[in-house]
């Protein structure tokens, strides 16, 4: 099935975000309909487009948005990366879908992928629009995880409480510092680590291609007092709508802490699909990885 595109504004806030609207041709009824939202410092062009036009073809509309501070949506601060405002913004783009005359409103979805899974999962937990949400390749934010990550409670306190007056600062004046995203040093890198790190550094040079969008290499600091609080379990046992879960055995959330946050679903309307041995960027460009976890969603979504 073939598809148009064009380009939306959408309402959230006091804000109007940038967004491409994906929906298939020749259809003379109202389409099931996803709202996509991607990893950490992401904009549209990046990994949310690769799953709107396969979904697209497959008969559903969808829609890529640059959240508020990022992208060709912009908002001062630049690249300021907030939960509450990521969740805002993908509720905004799911009510967006729901509202269309070509959408059928009662099935209507969210799908995260990598850091945007935490985002999609509250979401779907706020937002009575969504009916259904798919996250893929979580790179969750658990309290568990990061106080081991840190060595210990005293350790994660110590550390958040340090990323304190960075946020006091910005509450005060509104001014945050930037950290970068891919510095010529991994180690001096928000990505310090190697998958990342390979993956964003094709798109630190990328500003004569001007189709892959105003992705920016940097992060507002204000961001990680916010971000590393963050408990999607807490997410998770609040989830009341259909849930299907994409992971694979080499992704950035390892497969026993994703076994656990399903469990922690209430009820049986949930789905674990572990595709195989794909790491995580895979899920952010690579043709065969992303094809078949659309078709996992394709399949679960017309089984409700």
């Amino acid at each position: 099935m073939s598809y148009i595109s064009r380009r939306v504004s959408i309402p959230s806030g006091d804000t109007e975000m940038s967004g491409i609207l994906c929906t298939p041709k020749s259809v003379d009824h109202p389409t099931p309909a996803f709202a996509i939202i991607g990893p950490i410092g992401f904009v549209k062009e990046q990994s949310p487009i690769q799953y709107a036009t396969r979904l697209a073809r497959l008969g559903y509309s969808t829609v890529v948005f640059d959240p508020r501070h990022f992208g060709e949506t912009g908002g001062e601060p630049l690249d300021y990366d907030s939960p509450a405002l990521k969740v805002a913004d993908l509720r905004a783009a799911t009510r967006f879908l729901a509202a269309l005359d070509t959408v059928d409103s009662d099935r209507v979805g969210m799908i995260g992928v990598c850091m945007g899974a935490n985002w999609a999962a509250q979401g779907a937990v706020e937002e009575p629009a969504a009916s259904r949400v798919a996250l893929v390749v979580g790179a969750y934010l658990t309290r568990t995880q990061m106080v081991t990550a840190y060595g210990g409670q005293a350790a994660f306190d110590e550390w958040v409480a340090s990323t304190k007056p960075a946020h006091d600062h910005f509450v005060l004046t509104g001014e945050t510092d930037y950290r970068l995203m891919i510095a010529e040093r991994m180690e001096d890198s928000f990505f310090n680590f190697d998958v990342p790190y390979a993956w964003y550094s094709n798109w630190v040079r990328h500003e004569p291609l001007t189709y892959r969008g105003l992705w920016a290499n940097r992060l507002a600091t204000v961001s990680e007092h916010e971000l590393w609080q963050h408990d999607a379990e807490e997410s998770f046992r609040a989830l009341a709508v259909p849930t299907l879960v994409v992971n694979s055995t080499d992704s950035a959330t390892d497969l026993a802490t994703v076994e656990h946050l399903v469990e922690q679903i209430p009820g049986h309307h949930k789905q674990l699909v572990v595709t195989g041995d794909q790491i995580q960027t895979q899920f952010y460009d690579d043709p065969l990885t992303i094809d078949v976890t659309v078709d996992h969603i394709d399949q679960w979504a017309r089984s409700l």
